[in-house]
């Protein structure tokens, strides 16, 4: 008897696997997609250490990687969906119901095939907020092109998903549409076992990307004000050692670097051992449109919490829809370096207030962030849209 043909495709203009928060939201929303459907079809990134095609047994899914090494990003998204058209096109994807994107540039070959399934736009981000960050010189022609993309998108697809209220509520105002056809479905977390070690020097921490608008700077400026402190801070990125020059040289411009420790590219369960014995983590998002306007959902500050370590995040929406203020965390203004310094001075000398936040933000995450309730909501999501 011949095995089921593949019944869904997950998409993701993103490298998988990795250490990248993308690549934990995409390892869950296909854990969701493998409790729905027996057989799926994966499209994303990769790298030279990766299999351009194979089939991994332990998801019961085909991979098809992108590893063209294209330097311009938009003709590299332009390729991927040329990729992407190509896959959708084969025998193997015949028998699709459904096909789950997290970005336009997977979305719009699917919505332009005459091929008929019901479709899922998870939306993270709109390239037309985040390119002109990375990109100050890109034409503003250009962007308008590319926000018709994120309009058909939009309009075009069966569901729409979102982690953060904040994008959710932007989507429906830009766009015009009934709030109905999305669903917020915030990032999870997976507990990894971790042992609290009581001898180990105290640091500070942050964890994650290293954009322009996660406010690296602000951490910088406010840590040279606590240089006083038997205090390291902990660097982890997701991104390899010769990316993070920029910010290394920053350090050194404010006169930190002999304070900070850079690590690269963790597996989850070594970063679950530095997150458990920090004193605290710090996610000094800055004001700017891709954290006021589009919103997010920082896996950075969940996480922490999980292991019972508070957070001293900017007072954004995107922030205090997790935290609330001196309850399970600290919420301090945003791009305030002073401010920031003086608040993990302040947090730092009360044990006792470290432990009675600490307990309060796991208790949080707990109760609704595990990524078991996350796989759930995007289950039932599935199901409906076949019904």
């Amino acid at each position: 008897m011949s095995s089921p043909k593949p019944a869904y495709i997950y998409i993701a203009f993103d490298l998988f696997p990795s250490q990248k928060g993308a690549a934990t939201h995409i390892n869950h929303c296909l854990k969701a997609l493998q409790n729905t459907f027996d057989v799926g079809v994966l499209i994303c990134l990769g790298n030279d250490d990766m299999p351009a095609v194979q089939f991994d047994k332990e998801r019961n899914i085909f991979v098809y990687r992108f590893k063209e090494k294209v330097v311009n990003f938009l003709e590299r998204t332009t390729k991927f969906k040329a990729f992407v058209a190509k896959i959708i096109a084969l025998p193997v994807c015949e028998q699709i119901q459904l096909v789950h994107f997290r970005d336009i540039w997977g979305g719009i070959p699917v919505l332009a095939s005459s091929k008929s399934f019901k479709t899922v736009f998870e939306v993270n981000s709109f390239a037309s907020i985040e390119l002109p960050s990375r990109y100050p010189k890109i034409p503003q022609n250009t962007l308008h092109k590319i926000a018709k993309l994120e309009q058909q998108c939009i309009t075009e697809s069966s569901a729409i998903i979102t982690p953060s209220l904040i994008t959710k509520n932007y989507i429906v105002s830009r766009f015009n549409i009934s709030e109905a056809i999305i669903t917020h479905i915030h990032n999870g977390v997976e507990i990894h076992p971790a042992t609290k070690n009581k001898n180990v020097e105290k640091y500070i921490l942050y964890f994650g990307a290293l954009q322009k608008w996660q406010g690296i700077k602000t951490l910088f400026k406010a840590y040279k004000e606590l240089v006083d402190l038997d205090l390291k801070l902990i660097i982890c990125t997701s991104i390899p050692e010769k990316r993070v020059l920029t910010y290394q040289k920053l350090a050194t411009q404010i006169g930190i670097e002999k304070y900070v420790e850079w690590q690269y590219e963790l597996s989850k369960d070594k970063l679950a051992q530095v997150i458990i014995n920090a004193q605290c983590t710090i996610a000094p998002l800055s004001a700017c449109d891709r954290n006021l306007v589009q919103g997010c959902n920082p896996l950075k500050i969940i996480e922490s919490m999980a292991y019972s370590v508070p957070v001293i995040a900017s007072n954004l929406p995107v922030c205090s829809d997790i935290i609330t203020d001196n309850v399970n965390g600290f919420l301090v203004p945003p791009d305030r370096p002073e401010i920031l310094g003086r608040t993990i001075r302040t947090l730092i000398s009360d044990s006792e207030k470290m432990r009675v936040l600490g307990n309060s933000a796991k208790k949080t995450i707990e109760d609704s962030y595990l990524w078991e309730y996350q796989e759930s909501k995007m289950k039932t999501i599935y199901l409906q849209l076949l019904n």
